[in-house]
């Protein structure tokens, strides 16, 4: 089904392929996604970091525009080919104001826990702090709207999203990547973020978070999730026929594994049912015994576990990594921890220099797929989530998952994938650690498991599908409502 609409503007504080944060992969794949089937203007900033907003894309010659009668701010101009096919345009606003993330961290220390400073002055001196604070964004937004059909916004906390919905909220679909934080109590969003618009979420989860937090479930939504390149991500041809002795252990079992349904159930099943149907995925192992867990079990490589994503004590980091230390010293197996990722936090040295320990910084996104190819468990310690692609990317290698239980979206995708097990303390770290260890064919069905949930609900079809239902149900909301 093909919607009427022509054209769409895309929202985001950051719009490009080379950086790594969620929210900026989700919008740029979402936007490659739509490319054939609508004329798409992309509206964002010349910065590529969130921290600081600098403005590091420059301006060249010919290749910008200025809006109005205001010639002392281009306004950088793009277009990029789809690599799904179809063109689209980018327009990259100049930030006017870099963020001191101390300054900026002090003062939102201060607001959120002063409800009487929560004022609308103080909270707009807020929004322009956290920016990145594009007022000519927002101008032309003012400017252009009606020659849109649908503005897309995405990341609930930014700027451009506070000060552009009010001007286009019933042609508006929302991807709020939302999270249960101090700042979604803030009495703005509650303003903002109403239901005359659309909105379109990662997860059930999510959704559950923005109507506890907000009061209310919007009329107009889908459950989404994230276009995946499942060709990038999968594991190799040659992978699926090379099932590892685990830790040289050669276990068996005559149970059958009974089909499982992996396509998104958005009833209301208890957490008691879907963990049932987790130690059902667990009892048994399937006809197929290929794996990719050890693809190359004569090395003698360490075997490892790994973590990608910014080392950071609010990714849970730290505390999961003290725990795995502890569960090391009591432990015969090999097994070491590997760390993709930039370091956002000071690492105790008790951490930092200990031997079972490898830190590799940042990794380019093929070092990455090497190591989610070769590791034997992806551990993913975040609290607060609201979607995770690196857990995907690491099911599309067929790999268990060890995740956070405090994060509701980490702990539902395992539940309804059955692809993999979730921690809440130290015992229970500890106790789901040895189990996808000392379990072998348990582990690779869940890996398997995985990947199929991801392959059925986040394909680029599947996806696309909604997004065209979403588009519709957002213009003929709009008509009706005029």
């Amino acid at each position: 089904m093909k919607p009427s609409l022509k054209k769409i503007a895309v929202v985001s504080p950051i719009f490009s392929d080379k950086v790594s944060g969620g929210s900026e992969k989700l919008i740029f794949q979402l936007v490659e996604l739509l490319a054939m089937d609508f004329e798409i203007t992309v509206l964002t900033t010349r910065s590529l970091d969130y921290i600081t907003w600098k403005n590091s894309i420059p301006i060249q010659e010919k290749i910008f525009f200025y809006e109005g009668t205001n010639h002392s701010k281009p306004i950088r101009f793009e277009e990029k080919t789809s690599s799904l096919g179809g063109k689209y345009k980018i327009l990259q606003f100049t930030v006017e104001k870099q963020r001191n993330i101390e300054r900026f961290n002090r003062l939102s220390k201060k607001i959120l826990e002063s409800p009487s400073l929560q004022n609308k002055e103080s909270i707009n001196h807020w929004l322009i702090e956290q920016g990145p604070y594009v007022p000519e964004l927002i101008q032309f937004i003012e400017s252009r709207k009606s020659e849109y059909d649908v503005f897309f916004f995405v990341s609930y906390l930014y700027y451009p999203l506070v000060f552009g919905i009010p001007l286009v909220a019933e042609k508006s679909i929302i991807i709020p990547t939302f999270h249960d934080e101090p700042p979604a109590y803030l009495p703005v969003y509650k303003e903002i973020l109403t239901d005359q618009s659309s909105y379109s979420f990662n997860t059930p989860e999510e959704l559950n978070v923005f109507r506890n937090i907000l009061g209310y479930k919007p009329s107009t939504y889908s459950i989404t999730g994230m276009n995946l390149n499942l060709g990038q991500c999968s594991s190799d041809p040659g992978s699926e026929n090379n099932y590892a002795d685990y830790h040289h252990k050669n276990t068996s079992s005559d149970n059958k594994n009974e089909t499982l349904s992996c396509q998104l159930d958005f009833s209301d099943k208890t957490e008691n049912s879907m963990r049932r149907s987790l130690r059902s995925a667990s009892a048994g192992f399937g006809t197929r015994c290929k794996s990719s867990l050890e693809k190359n079990s004569n090395r003698e490589e360490t075997p490892f576990l790994l973590y990608v994503g910014r080392v950071d004590q609010g990714k849970g980091f730290l505390e999961m990594a003290e725990w795995f230390l502890e569960w090391k010293k009591n432990s015969k197996l090999p097994h070491k921890l590997k760390i993709a990722g930039k370091i956002a936090s000071k690492i105790p040295n008790k951490i930092s220099e200990d031997q079972n320990i490898e830190f590799l910084g940042f990794v380019e996104e093929q070092i990455k797929f090497e190591l989610l190819q070769n590791c034997v468990c992806l551990i993913n310690s975040s609290p607060l989530e609201s979607f995770s692609i690196v857990l995907m990317e690491a099911w599309l290698k067929e790999k268990p998952a060890l995740v956070n239980g405090k994060s509701d979206v980490l702990k539902g995708h395992c539940l309804r994938s059955n692809g993999g097990l979730f921690y809440f303390d130290r015992k229970s770290f500890f106790a789901t650690l040895d189990f996808i260890l000392d379990h072998p064919k348990e582990s690779f069905e869940m890996g398997m498991s995985g990947k199929k949930y991801v392959e059925q609900n986040f394909n680029p079809k599947t996806v696309r599908e909604k997004l065209l239902r979403l588009i519709d149900k957002t213009i003929q909301k709009k008509y009706a409502s005029s």
